[in-house]
């Protein structure tokens, strides 16, 4: 086929953004595999082989997740840790085990073996979506597959100046990782549906992708110009000129939007009539710190101290916390540092597991032991790192954040916690303490918390999942997940009237916060700060400078 012919088509999912590239094809497929018998004398050292895939592919997940810790989606989180657990099953190392030693051949072909009797089942099941759930099962067993051969997925190179967009049959979600942080902008599937993971890793790290682009790569040459359009769900491969120029002029026009809100880094972050409304970040690492800085922001209204836990063989100790701590502190430079007590769940099986020794076996573990509840359980974790919050208190302004408060008892034991530390370290002021609003019933009492908090942060993520009773990650009420249903209005004006009765800060660390749809009317109740991620402060402090204080009564 010529590469001079313009060829288009169109894709099942889509991740949005827009990329005016060169191709590079990526093989795929099940590669050839080694099927050999072994002697008897072999089939152990055969399993340690598989055991060690397995562990070592553990570690590829555990390295790719920290690149992940900073999105305002926790999806590909999920979705890693989910794949995580399917990898540590001790099913599948014992059915794989099973045929080594029954069949005496190597773990190799053991293991494909399995794959395809896992997919058999996935393939006979009638339910749509649980059947995309073998592709999960392919994507762990070529990871595991490729440290058994000694091969990884071959890596793309960047000649010209030109963007690369690679194109495949499949990119498993840790490809789309590795290429991503690689410098790939962005790739095109010919397998994948709108909920694959490997698109919804695609949208977390805002890399441009098409999914379910029908035999792509049978139109496609290396070097052909293309078009990768994930707004519209499209490819153009040697786009014909007209085509190019309106897809120049779009990207241009994108471009310009983004360097037009540069202006407002150095700009104030108040309404058209000078009301202020602290814009802060929501931070998991110290590297964000700069880029903080660099917009402008008032300070940062959460940080995620459990990001101190991931891939931690122990739990750190009360200088180790200290010291990372203080570094956040110090370059925020007087800036108020807002530090959430670890929050960690069910929902974070790898964490949970690590700090709690049991398995996250809940069936609703945003119900379950987590947060404030897990902490005044294991009281000498929650103690150890109060006292490395206290110590950095001392070098600049620092507040605590009490995550999933539903009970002002809570407040009460963190606060005499707090006191005995703070004696026991002879520190005189102690930081602000606060209640995080994520739960109806903390809403509610709100009148009674306020008496007993320094200030406030709702989590809207949480409290619209707790108040609609529809889990976020599932798919089938994902509808009933929605920030404008007019009990969510109800529970933030009441607790902003609780808030400001008490003479008490209110902040909002949730998603909410960064909607453009709501910043007037959160201003106008009375919110005091919005927290948000980094790449939302800019558009949101522009939006912001067209809005009038028009303060509710009553």
């Amino acid at each position: 086929m010529s590469s001079h012919i313009s060829l288009h088509g169109k894709a099942a999912a889509c991740s949005p953004g827009i990329v005016i590239g060169r191709v590079q094809k990526i093989g795929s497929g099940q590669r050839p595999i080694p099927e050999n018998n072994i002697d008897a004398d072999q089939v152990e050292a055969e399993i340690e082989r598989l055991n060690e895939a397995i562990v070592a592919s553990v570690a590829d997940l555990d390295a790719e997740r920290l690149h992940l810790l900073d999105l305002e989606s926790q999806e590909p989180l999920h979705i890693l840790d989910a794949q995580r657990l399917m990898l540590l099953d001790p099913d599948l190392s014992q059915k794989v085990s099973e045929i080594i030693r029954k069949k005496r051949i190597n773990a190799v072909w053991a293991l494909r073996q399995q794959m395809d009797i896992i997919g058999a089942v996935f393939e006979n099941i009638d339910d749509p979506y649980l059947r995309t759930k073998k592709m999960d099962v392919e994507h762990i067993g070529s990871r595991i597959l490729c440290h058994l051969v000694g091969e990884e997925r071959e890596v793309f190179s960047i000649h010209g100046e030109d963007p690369v967009v690679l194109v495949s049959e499949d990119f498993t979600p840790l490809e789309v990782m590795r290429f991503w942080r690689e410098g790939a902008a962005g790739f095109i599937a010919e397998q994948g549906a709108a909920n694959a993971h490997s698109i919804i890793i695609a949208r977390g790290v805002g890399m441009p992708a098409l999914m379910g682009a029908d035999a792509i790569m049978n139109q496609v040459t290396d070097g052909d110009q293309i078009i990768l359009d994930g707004e519209q769900g499209l490819w153009i491969s040697n786009p014909k000129h007209a085509a190019l120029d309106e897809y120049h002029h779009l990207v241009l026009g994108v471009k310009a939007a983004q360097e037009g809100l540069r202006s407002y880094a150095s700009k104030p972050s108040v309404s058209a009539d000078g009301y202020a409304l602290k814009l802060m970040a929501n931070l998991e690492v110290d590297d964000e710190v700069p880029l903080a800085l660099e917009l402008g922001v008032e300070g940062v209204g959460l940080y995620r101290t459990e990001f101190l836990l991931y891939n931690a063989d122990r739990l750190p100790g009360e200088d180790e916390q200290y010291q990372h701590y203080s570094r956040i502190v110090r370059a925020m430079a007087g800036r108020q540092v807002t530090f959430r007590l670890i929050d960690v769940g069910g929902e974070k099986p790898i964490l949970f597991e690590q700090i709690t020794g049991h398995d996250a076996a809940s069936n609703n573990p945003s119900l379950g032991l987590r947060g404030i509840r897990l902490l005044l359980r294991n009281r000498q974790m929650l103690k150890t790192q109060l006292m490395a919050l206290l110590r950095a208190a001392t070098e600049g302004e620092v507040q605590i954040l009490i995550p999933m408060v539903s009970h002002p008892d809570e407040v009460i034991q963190v606060r005499e916690l707090l006191h005995e530390c703070a004696a026991s370290l002879g520190i005189d002021t102690l930081p602000p303490v606060g209640a995080m609003i994520e739960v109806p019933a903390a809403v509610m009492i709100a009148d009674e918390l306020a008496k007993l908090c320094d200030f406030f942060s709702v989590g809207t993520n949480d409290l619209i999942q707790y108040t609609m009773a529809a889990d976020r990650t599932d798919e089938d009420v994902a509808y009933l997940y929605d920030a404008s249903h007019q009990a969510m209005e109800y529970m933030l004006r009441r607790t902003a009237r609780a808030a400001k009765k008490a003479g008490i800060p209110i902040a909002m660390c949730g998603e909410m916060a960064a909607d453009l749809g709501w910043t007037e009317r959160l201003m106008n109740m009375g919110f005091d700060s919005l927290s948000m991620s980094l790449h939302h402060i800019l558009p949101v402090r522009k939006h912001l400078s067209h809005l009038y204080y028009r303060p509710e009564t009553g």
